[in-house]
């Protein structure tokens, strides 16, 4: 059993009280979660998605997303993150060329998804609460899906040309997983900060739903804020963050930074540009109990990860780092299997 859905039911079972992800004031157990994924899935199903089908979401972060992306995995379906960035034209080329039977937008989105058919409204009940948009649907069985079967679809930026899918096996992903818990050592112990955007592979892969699939806990922002972040990591004790430069710049920067006890702080990962050496050092001068990662070289839509060794991000800036392990890359054309492979 290769969904999503595979490790949540187990860590319901075996701890179905332990909090799972934190949302504002939301708090939501294993067990709560289980049930809003299978719930939410029969919502999709009774709209008529099934194995295969491709469901797309332009949403900021929300527990709704998550649990989107979990259900459309229950069922066997494809999940599609979009830029929610992007303009009404960019969008309805990505929906159009994917073939996406269905599309969640956030009601502060209605103008990006304009005239696009079969869209659904997340509005702000709903995106604290993925049940809210399929009231009185049962639960759907899981439809178990092979390690090369599709897990998702994401698009590039389109800097050079329209946008390519990039596909995302379930093999790539555990894979992925599987190299993050041996190479952070992550634990059913360990609480991630989640405040950059899901749709991108740095906040929801790096490492993201890894720390689910251990049986840990997610404290998820809306949207980027340092003082919120600041504060979260002091309130819920959280052990690890993925974070863009400029967000680490900002937390670093902010005057109230030393009213907070970031202690609980064991690693950051960051990544998108070469990090100086003087942010490194600041840092650690402020994190002391964290180690800084650097995962420059990681792209937006890459499924192998480079993260610098540890206690060389100094040494070594620039450097794309070392691979991580087996990975499968695919690029939308040809499959490309192999081990120790770097994109960036």
């Amino acid at each position: 059993m290769l969904n999503l859905t595979s490790f949540i039911r187990f860590h319901a079972k075996r701890t179905p009280d332990r909090t799972a992800i934190v949302y504002g004031d939301t708090r939501v157990s294993y067990a709560a979660l289980r049930d809003r994924i299978e719930t939410t899935a029969g919502m999709l199903a009774a709209r008529g998605i099934g194995p295969d089908d491709i469901v797309a979401v332009l949403m900021k972060n929300s527990l709704a997303f998550i649990e989107l992306a979990f259900a459309t995995s229950h069922i066997g379906a494809v999940f599609l993150p979009i830029n929610f960035r992007l303009a009404n034209d960019e969008v309805r080329y990505i929906v159009e060329h994917a073939g996406a039977k269905l599309l969640f937008a956030d009601t502060e989105f209605a103008k990006s998804v304009a005239g696009l058919p079969n869209t659904i409204f997340v509005d702000e009940q709903a995106q604290s609460n993925s049940t809210q948009l399929g009231l009185g649907v049962s639960p759907a069985p899981m439809h178990v899906r092979g390690s090369d079967d599709l897990f998702r679809l994401m698009y590039t930026s389109g800097t050079t040309d329209r946008p390519k899918g990039v596909i995302h096996t379930y093999s790539n992903f555990y894979w992925k997983c599987a190299d993050h818990v041996i190479a952070l050592g992550l634990t059913a112990e360990d609480r991630l900060l989640v405040t950059g955007p899901l749709y991108h592979v740095g906040a929801f892969d790096l490492p993201g739903m890894a720390v689910l699939w251990v049986g840990g806990m997610l404290c998820v922002h809306r949207e980027f804020d340092p003082l919120a972040a600041i504060q979260s990591i002091e309130r819920e004790r959280l052990t690890g963050a993925w974070l863009a430069p400029v967000m680490t710049s900002a937390i670093l920067s902010h005057p109230d930074r030393d009213k907070h006890d970031v202690s609980s702080i064991r690693w950051v990962i960051g990544g998108g540009e070469r990090t100086p050496e003087p942010r490194i050092r600041a840092f650690s001068a402020y994190f002391t109990g964290g180690r800084y990662i650097d995962a420059y070289g990681l792209t937006e839509t890459c499924s192998g990860d480079t993260l610098m060794e540890a206690g060389r991000e100094i040494e070594k800036i620039g450097s794309v780092g070392r691979a991580l392990g087996p990975v499968d890359i695919h690029d939308g054309r040809d499959s490309v299997r192999g081990r120790n492979l770097i994109q960036g």
